[in-house]
C-alpha cells in the first residue's frame, strides 16, 4: 500500500532530485523549511484556531487572534531558517502574516457561512479500487452549505496570484473533494475555494462529480509515473533558492566547494574566471549596444531633416539607399478609462461603429488615416486617441 500526497506529486514535477533526497533518499538536512513555509503553516494555526473556537461558541475578537499567532511564532521559532529575500528580516514576515489574518477577520466576521464540518482534516482517499494507492487529505476547512454543495476552503500565502488556467489545472482541491463525494452521499457539487491571503482576494471554482473522476486519474497516471522513474535528474529553476537540498544538489555543487576555499583558490578557480570574463564581455557589449544606438538614433533623425530639406524620401549612399516612410501610429484609451468609455460613446453615436467594432486599433487608425469618417467625426476621435508620428527606415541595395 502506497501513501502519497499532493505536495509529494508536486516534488517530483517540479525536480526529480529533489524528490529523491525527500523521499527515496530521506536525507536530513541542518535547515528544515523557509521563511515562507514557517510563515504559512503558523498563519494556518491561527485560522484553524478561530474556526474550531467558533465550533465551540467562542468567537475570537481580532486582537486575539493576533495574539496567538504572534505566541505561535514565537513558541515554534525554529531559530534558523531559510532567507532567500536577503532585504527582509524574519519581523518583516510576522509583521506580513497578521496584515493576512487582519484582512481575513475583516472581511469575514463573524464566520457564520455554512456548518464547517471540518479543519485541517487528517483523512486518507483510496485512488484505485483496490486500495493500494492512498492520498492524504488535508483540508484546511470543509464546509457544508447544504442541497449537497459542499465547499473546501484552502489558504495560500503565497506572494503571487495564479492564472485562471492554473488554478483550473490545480489537482490538490479537486482530490479533496473526490474524498468530500465518497465520504457525503448527498454530494452534488463542490465549491473550491482559494483564499490568497496576501492579495486579501478568493478565487474559486466549481467541479462535478465527473470532473473529479478525470482528476483522480490523473493523479493515480502521475503516481505511476512516479514509481516507474528509474533517474531523478535535477531541474534548475527559479525554485532553487528556496530548497533545502540545493548544498548538496550536483547542479550548485560549484557554489558549494567555493564556499570551501581560501580567498587566494576562490580567485584562481577556473569557474570564478569564467564567469567574470563573461560579465566583463556582456557589459562592454552592452555599453557598446548602447552607444551604437545613439548615434544611429541620431543619423535617423539627421535622415529625417535631410528628406524634409530635399523633399525626398530615398537617399542614396555607396552601394545602398534608405527610404523613409512617415506614419501614424494610435494608441486607444485603456478599458477601465474614462478616455475609453468617452471613444465608445462617440463611435456609437456616430452610426459608424460598424467600421471599428470592438475597437479595433487597426481598424480606426485606417479609417482616421485614410479619412474614411466624417471630419467631425475625426476631430473628436482626436481627443480620445493618441496619435503620434513616427518614421520607417528601409535599407536596401541601390
Amino acid at each position: 500500500m502506497a501513501t502519497y500526497s499532493i505536495s509529494k506529486i508536486s516534488t517530483f514535477e517540479t525536480c526529480p532530485r529533489q524528490y529523491q533526497f525527500a523521499y527515496v533518499d530521506n536525507v536530513k538536512v541542518e535547515v528544515e523549511e523557509t521563511i515562507e513555509t514557517f510563515l504559512g503553516a503558523i498563519v494556518h494555526e491561527a485560522l484553524e484556531k478561530l474556526y474550531r473556537d467558533k465550533m465551540h461558541e467562542k468567537l475570537l475578537s481580532l486582537e486575539e487572534l493576533i495574539e496567538d499567532y504572534r505566541q505561535r511564532w514565537a513558541q515554534k521559532w525554529p531559530g534558523e531558517v531559510i532567507l532567500v529575500k536577503k532585504d527582509y528580516a524574519p519581523e518583516n514576515y510576522l509583521m506580513m502574516g497578521e496584515r493576512y489574518l487582519r484582512d481575513y477577520y475583516r472581511r469575514h466576521h463573524p464566520f457564520e457561512r455554512g456548518r464547517v464540518l471540518g479543519l485541517e482534516t487528517k483523512e486518507l482517499l483510496p485512488l484505485d479500487e483496490k486500495g493500494d494507492y492512498l492520498l492524504h487529505v488535508r483540508i484546511d476547512r470543509l464546509v457544508d452549505m447544504g442541497d449537497g454543495i459542499y465547499e473546501i476552503h484552502d489558504y495560500k500565502t503565497s506572494s503571487v496570484l495564479p492564472t485562471e488556467e492554473e488554478l483550473q489545472g490545480d489537482r490538490q482541491l479537486a482530490a479533496y473533494a473526490l474524498w468530500v463525494k465518497q465520504r457525503f452521499r448527498d454530494f452534488e457539487k463542490a465549491r473550491l475555494v482559494w483564499h490568497f491571503l496576501a492579495f486579501d482576494k478568493e478565487m474559486e471554482l466549481w467541479r462535478t462529480g465527473e470532473e473529479l473522476e478525470t482528476a483522480r486519474r490523473e493523479i493515480l497516471a502521475r503516481i505511476r509515473e512516479i514509481e516507474a522513474a528509474r533517474e531523478f535528474p535535477a531541474v534548475v529553476s527559479r525554485l532553487c533558492d528556496w530548497c533545502v537540498y540545493r548544498s548538496m544538489c550536483p547542479m550548485w555543487k560549484h557554489g558549494a566547494e567555493l564556499e570551501a576555499k581560501a580567498e587566494n583558490e576562490y580567485l584562481d578557480d577556473p569557474g570564478v574566471k569564467l564567469v567574470d570574463e563573461y560579465v566583463r564581455l556582456q557589459s562592454e557589449l552592452n555599453s557598446f549596444a548602447r552607444e551604437t544606438n545613439e548615434k544611429l538614433e541620431k543619423i535617423k533623425a539627421a535622415l529625417v531633416r535631410f528628406c524634409q530639406r530635399e523633399g525626398v524620401a530615398v537617399v542614396f549612399g555607396t552601394a545602398n539607399k534608405i527610404t523613409v516612410k512617415e506614419h501614424v501610429s494610435f494608441q486607444i484609451p485603456a478599458k477601465s478609462s474614462v478616455e475609453r468609455k468617452r471613444l465608445m460613446d462617440i463611435l456609437r453615436q456616430s452610426g459608424q461603429w460598424e467600421k471599428v467594432a470592438d475597437i479595433d486599433v487597426f481598424a480606426l487608425a485606417r479609417a482616421i488615416r485614410n479619412r474614411e469618417l466624417d471630419e467631425s467625426l475625426i476631430k473628436a476621435l482626436e481627443e480620445c486617441v493618441k496619435m503620434e508620428k513616427g518614421y520607417r527606415f528601409i535599407l536596401s541595395k541601390k
